[in-house]
């Protein structure tokens, strides 16, 4: 995995704060402290790429602190901006690795992938980004 980072706006609220990420339309999350806010934004992006890793989208290219690389989005949407970078983990190219497991999980497996017109890869791939997701969180 590789890791990119989004430019998010942030903003304060009345009793929490919200963020934004121009490179992700309709992307929005809020926490009800800035430090709160920063885990939800990793939390956010990484549900919204890794879903579209599973789909095949694109994933848009990562915020390099370049003013030509700022994605676009129009100031007075917002009132009192806070401009931060977020990191997420994005997928790389795909590497083949054994792995050992009990033939009756496998056939599972296999019956599952079959039925979803996936592969194993696939859903193990999956497995392993909703372990991964739900470790981050804790």
């Amino acid at each position: 995995m590789a890791t990119r980072y989004y430019l998010g706006i942030a903003e304060p609220g009345a009793n929490n704060w919200s963020i934004s990420f121009p490179a992700f339309p309709g992307t929005v999350t809020t926490g009800d402290t800035f430090a709160d806010l920063m885990t939800n934004a990793r939390d956010a992006l990484a549900s919204v790429v890794a879903a579209m890793e599973e789909v095949g989208q694109p994933i848009p290219e990562g915020y390099d602190g370049r003013p030509e690389a700022q994605p676009a989005f129009d100031t007075a949407d917002y009132q009192d901006p806070r401009f931060v970078v977020t990191p997420v983990d994005v997928g790389g190219r795909a590497v083949r690795i054994n792995v050992t497991m009990d033939e009756g999980i496998v056939a599972r497996l296999d019956n599952l992938a079959e039925r979803l017109s996936s592969s194993r890869s696939a859903l193990l791939a999956r497995g392993a980004r909703i372990i991964l997701t739900s470790e981050a969180a804790e």
